[in-house]
């Protein structure tokens, strides 16, 4: 009996885990390659976005066109995660650095489980932060 109480936790973490990464991988891929759409379609309803000049509570719509304008600005070109974590509320972090056509910037995204889903809260992408 005890056994089978034990299992179950790593069963739902078996589930719970691939839907997480796979968000994670998402928001990488939507970073590497500047595609604002499919980042702004992983965030809350409501994202706390922080991007060089701009930083609030802005819905997806508004973000999108926030992260549009940046990466049409500054154009990826490459995206290395460097560090991952759980925070003090549960929710999963993941920082990196982003490369682009104008510099290097420090990236970081919180997923926050919401429902059965993973979703970000919280993006930023910072100049001037090298210490990951």
């Amino acid at each position: 009996m005890i056994q089978r109480l034990l299992t179950i936790p790593l069963l739902l973490s078996s589930f719970v885990l691939p839907a997480q990464n796979d968000v994670k991988d998402r928001v990488a891929q939507a970073l590497r390659t500047g595609n604002a759409r499919e980042l702004a379609q992983q965030f809350i309803a409501n994202v706390d976005l922080t991007v060089p000049g701009t930083s609030d509570i802005f819905s997806k719509a508004q973000a999108e066109q926030i992260l549009r304008k940046f990466f049409d600005e500054h154009e990826p070109r490459e995206l290395t995660l460097e560090h991952e974590g759980v925070s003090k509320m549960g929710d999963r972090y993941y920082i990196g650095r982003m490369k682009t056509t104008k510099g290097e910037f420090r990236v970081t995204f919180f997923l926050k489980r919401n429902g059965d889903v993973f979703q970000v809260k919280q993006l930023r992408i910072e100049t001037g932060k090298g210490d990951l």
